[in-house]
């Protein structure tokens, strides 16, 4: 069900009584029960976007439907029951215990003076329960990792009960491990809790393996929208970045340096994972694969290479010396 549509909206920014749009003719939407990845460069407009989304700044042009009423008509009340925002500064406050910090999150349903009743309680509980950290909950947030830290913000933004949830850059400062854990919470938590989640990522692996749906912003600010499959297959992908040197390996998923290279080879491997290592290091050496290259390496092992000659060698540097 859609619960968020943006009408021809232009978004950028004001400085001196000058509006510069960054992104314009957006027409876009948002579902419950769908996990949504914006992706795009530095500078892209990435944040501005998220800020109109988001009601914290109003759209140079068009406008913003939230739950069928136009965003200029919802009180700060009203919007707060209806999108919580997970922000992409490291949280501090140290001193709250991490079930009083999610608790912060049931202020929209608490009234002026904040006390939480026996539901607001058991709200919290299951906020926590439900991202993996109610074993903590009377640990102070202080004492958290960064990836237990991101789940408690998460988690005190499902304690708002929205339908919505944004987050800028949630995996921003996290290791391998905590960013993986982190994308696969919220893709659980909008197919389960049937949420709309919204992200903004550079974690390009993970949000096209995650994602039901990409929101790409090109090099040329064009902002292109559909399923994963459908935006990769569009060439989208190609067009992030404005730099030859980078390139999108679909098989992969990912972005790949486009290295200078002087010679070609067929490379013959049974193991995928070495044929991939493989690949990798003869790249860093300026040796390209090509299927049709007359010099073929057979690869038994990543120490036991066979050259166009038939002789066995141990190691990629050898191969370097043979192509000199």
């Amino acid at each position: 069900m859609a619960i968020l549509h943006t009408h021809n909206m232009a978004v950028g920014f004001g400085q001196k009584g000058k509006k510069t749009i960054l992104l314009k003719e957006l027409n876009l939407t948002l579902e419950q029960g769908s996990l949504v990845a914006l992706l795009g460069r530095n500078g892209a407009g990435k944040s501005t976007l998220i800020r109109a989304i988001t009601c914290d700044n109003a759209p140079i042009e068009g406008s913003v439907e939230i739950n069928s009423k136009p965003s200029s008509s919802i009180t700060k009340h009203q919007l707060s029951k209806l999108v919580a925002l997970v922000a992409t500064e490291r949280i501090m406050g140290g001193a709250f215990t991490i079930s009083e910090l999610v608790g912060l999150g049931r202020q929209p349903h608490t009234g002026f003076l904040g006390r939480l009743s026996k539901h607001d309680k058991d709200v919290v509980n299951q906020c926590l329960e439900a991202v993996g950290i109610s074993h903590k909950a009377q640990q102070h947030v202080a004492s958290l990792s960064d990836g237990e830290r991101q789940k408690a913000m998460i988690a005190k933004a499902l304690a708002q009960e929205t339908p919505i949830i944004v987050l800028d850059e949630p995996t921003a400062f996290l290791d391998v491990a905590s960013r993986i854990e982190t994308m696969q919470l919220l893709h659980k938590l909008a197919h389960e809790q049937n949420k709309a989640v919204l992200l903004s990522s550079h974690d390009i692996s993970q949000s096209l393996l995650l994602a039901d749906e990409l929101w790409v912003i090109t090099n040329d600010r064009e902002v292109v929208t559909g399923t994963t499959e459908q935006v990769v297959m569009s060439g989208a992908m190609d067009r992030v970045f404005g730099d030859t040197s980078i390139f999108f390996n679909g098989n992969l998923c990912d972005y790949e340096a486009q290295l200078p290279t002087r010679v070609k080879v067929k490379l013959v491997c049974d193991d995928s994972n070495l044929a991939r290592c493989m690949t990798n290091a003869l790249l860093r050496n300026g040796i390209a694969i090509d299927e049709t290259s007359p010099f073929a390496l057979n690869v038994a092992a990543a120490d036991k290479i066979t050259l166009p000659d038939g002789k066995i060698v141990g190691s990629v540097k050898d191969v370097v010396k043979y192509f000199q």
